[in-house]
């Protein structure tokens, strides 16, 4: 099984991807993925009636840093505390998911004393430059003995596809047996250009603020 851990969609205020072209394109390449738009679950809807296999969750703005709630079904506010948000995605029986840790220059939280709380560690994201990025966080994880996933943080379609977490067939709906699999685990990952990386989601950002559709 593949699962992409960190996706964006049109919900997020600097992606234009469509649900049904990213639900199509999962079915078409075989990967599942959790949708982790920024500070909101709108979009949990839509992927549910597209009948799309995916995990929901979202990526939350906390003041520390980005930290994503996997099987999350309530929205947790910006600027709430990292380590409270850590306890609120478990207390919906969700999984913390850590990204791009590290990442100076994208909201990580860093070497945070609670990010020894979270479930997953984020050790290859696509959008990381350098790649000293993910490196420190899978050492991170090596010495904390946290587990490793992957994720394209992609905010346009075609990023989606090339990175992504391998790990055995398990029921995608349930927390406890993705914890499970993911203890054997293998990442795959592909790294964005720069360009790309990061020009299209600050100028989507910036048309969506304009236009009033932020």
């Amino acid at each position: 099984m593949k699962i992409d851990f960190h996706i964006h969609s049109r919900y997020s205020i600097d992606s234009f991807t469509q649900p049904k072209a990213l639900a199509a394109k999962s079915l078409k390449l075989g990967i599942f993925f959790a949708i982790t738009d920024h500070n909101t679950i709108a979009g949990h809807k839509e992927f549910k009636e597209l009948g799309a296999r995916f995990i929901p969750g979202e990526e939350i703005s906390t003041d520390k840093g980005d930290l994503i709630g996997l099987y999350v079904n309530e929205c947790i506010p910006k600027k709430t505390n990292f380590s409270e948000a850590v306890d609120l995605i478990h207390e919906q029986g969700g999984i913390a998911y850590l990204p791009h840790m590290f990442d100076i220059t994208r909201h990580g939280v860093g070497n945070h004393p609670a990010a020894k709380k979270v479930d997953i560690i984020e050790v290859f994201n696509a959008r990381c430059m350098p790649r000293a990025f993910n490196e420190k966080a899978r050492l991170f994880a090596d010495e904390n003995r946290l587990l490793m996933g992957a994720g394209s943080d992609s905010h346009l379609l075609w990023e989606f596809g090339q990175t992504y977490t391998e790990l055995p067939d398990f029921d995608i709906s349930k927390p406890k047996e993705l914890l499970r699999a993911m203890k054997k685990s293998k990442i795959h990952g592909v790294q964005t250009s720069l360009f790309y990386a990061r020009g299209p989601p600050v100028l989507i950002k910036f048309w969506k603020r304009l236009t009033g559709r932020g």
